[in-house]
């Protein structure tokens, strides 16, 4: 595959079955792997990318697993992008809330959070995209 080359490119990372972000290359696990970075060389140089976007990603990595994949999205964002990481709020106090986002999920297998290996707050989602 060839890298991508253009004047700003923005990065969807677990893209879905949604386009929602018109104007942004929508990827999924199999194609873009947060912690492979030769899928990510495969497609952009570094320092080439102006944005990425995470939503309910991150949570299913370890902490650890998360400041890996930070690692590797700078390497690819410019000196200027940005991560937006949106994952599940810890913090958030509704017992129900909790329930459904907690590690593991709320029970069934086949549950989206029965993948959930973390709950971030905005303290652990701060240290793990800090901590390069």
């Amino acid at each position: 595959m060839v890298a991508i080359k253009q004047d700003e490119i923005k990065v969807v990372v677990g893209a879905g079955v949604f386009n929602n972000n018109p104007g942004w290359i929508q990827t999924q696990e199999d194609e873009l792997n947060l912690l492979d970075k030769a899928t990510w060389e495969e497609r952009f140089e570094y320092n080439s990318i102006s944005a990425i976007l995470a939503e309910h990603v991150w949570e299913h990595l370890t902490f650890e697993e998360g400041v890996r994949a930070a690692e590797i999205c700078y390497e690819f964002l410019k000196s200027s992008g940005h991560i937006r990481c949106g994952v599940p709020d810890a913090f958030f106090q509704d017992e129900a809330y909790q329930n459904i986002v907690q590690i593991g999920g709320p029970g069934p297998k086949d549950h989206p959070a029965a993948s959930h290996k973390i709950v971030h707050n905005y303290i652990t989602l701060t240290k793990m995209l800090d901590s390069r």
